[in-house]
């Protein structure tokens, strides 16, 4: 973790607050009661937010950067499983909930800038405040909805139908994420992602992609 922000600590909690009210509406009060309890954090890019392996106790919201999720093999082959923009949360909750290590790694593919807010004080939020406790609610269910579709997809859906939704979901991030983390996540070959572009009329190669 390393680096210094040039955004000013309010400027991000502002930015959080609204990210956040997107989700549930958190009153005034409710917010107040949260900001002293956050802590910035920024990474440069390749950095890892969180290491498979190791527990976890915080929650990590992202206000500016990007970063993927992905598992390790045995073989050190990486697959992965989704990613993370301004506004969303960085965490495990497999490793949150039960104490255990995190069983994937989340690393910036571009500096990105974090607050931080730990477990312990996310429940102690959402047990005396109720607009935190919906929150935390309505961020499970979203998380189980993501899982599901996802489930889904890999069963139900062409290579070229999951691209299709990857673009709609992720709107403009795509264009900054690699083609072959793309892949990664589609769970095909980089070839095989040319091929659905140039069929889909997408020509351009991101400028991310290149390596």
């Amino acid at each position: 973790m390393n680096g210094r922000s040039d955004v000013s600590l309010q400027a991000q909690l502002e930015f959080l607050h609204q990210a956040l009210a997107a989700v549930v509406p958190l009153s005034g009060s409710a917010w107040q009661a949260a900001e002293p309890l956050f802590s910035r954090c920024r990474f440069e890019a390749d950095e890892h937010l969180l290491s498979a392996g190791r527990p976890v106790d915080q929650l990590l919201f992202l206000t500016s950067g990007l970063a993927r999720y992905y598992y390790l093999n045995r073989d050190g082959r990486e697959f992965n499983k989704s990613f993370c923009g301004p506004g969303q949360v960085a965490s495990s909750v497999l490793s949150l909930v039960t104490g255990e290590p995190a069983p994937f790694h989340i690393q910036a593919l571009a500096p990105a800038e974090c607050l931080s807010l730990r477990y312990t004080d996310f429940l102690m939020l959402a047990d005396s405040q109720a607009d935190w406790n919906r929150l935390y609610r309505r961020m499970l269910e979203l998380l189980v909805i993501k899982k599901e579709r996802r489930e889904a997809d890999f069963l139900l859906l062409s290579a070229e139908q999951r691209y299709q939704k990857f673009l709609a979901e992720f709107g403009q991030l795509a264009g900054q994420i690699p083609n072959y983390h793309i892949a990664s996540y589609l769970g095909i070959t980089e070839v095989a992602l040319s091929r659905i572009r140039r069929r889909m009329g997408l020509t351009r190669v991101n400028e991310a992609g290149a390596r």
